[in-house]
């Protein structure tokens, strides 16, 4: 009788052990496998998170600064006041992607500058080494994720030093980026 019962505990505690290593192991399972799902469907939905990073904008020390400006993901807009020949706004601003996918700028954009200013205003943005005057720009640029996922665009409007002084110039501009579908 001793050695049944003895016997029964032994069978009870090894299927008590049996359930609780069971019950572990599935947890971690289950844990394990959606994880798995999450990442899976993270990868799968793309996350399209790449734009202007408004905090990084920064405007140069030895220019005029902008009078207004506001910044969404894919346009800049600011107002500037050149009151002579040879002033001069400067800024840079950060295009970041924040995204799970490598994003393409297929356009950066400029808008705002009347033609009849041209002889007397340079308006121009460099990005990736170039630089762009004028309206509209085919760039088709990649912009990775994580660090690499960053490229700085340069901003600078320009009073022309030979230009005739035809007086302040308040000149409200923009410039956009259109990213590919």
């Amino acid at each position: 009788m001793q050695k049944r019962k003895q016997l029964q505990y032994a069978v009870v505690s090894v299927l008590g052990f049996a359930l609780l290593f069971m019950t572990i192991g599935f947890a971690a399972y289950a844990q394990l496998t959606s994880k798995d799902a999450a990442s899976a469907a993270s990868r799968v939905t793309p996350i399209h998170k790449v734009g202007f990073d408004a905090s990084s904008y920064l405007e140069s020390d030895t220019s005029v600064v902008a009078a207004e400006k506001a910044i969404s993901f894919d346009e800049i807009n600011f107002t500037v006041n050149l009151s002579q020949p040879g002033d001069t706004y400067a800024a840079m601003l950060n295009i970041v992607n924040n995204g799970n996918i490598i994003e393409t700028i297929d356009q950066i954009t400029m808008n705002g500058l009347d033609e009849s200013l041209a002889d007397y205003v340079d308006f121009r943005l460099s990005y990736d080494d170039e630089d762009y005057i004028g309206t509209s720009y085919n760039v088709d640029s990649d912009i990775n994720l994580g660090e690499t996922g960053r490229k700085q665009l340069f901003v600078t409007v320009t009073y022309k030093e030979d230009a005739k002084n035809i007086g302040p110039l308040n000149l409200n501009l923009s410039a956009g980026l259109v990213f590919a579908d």
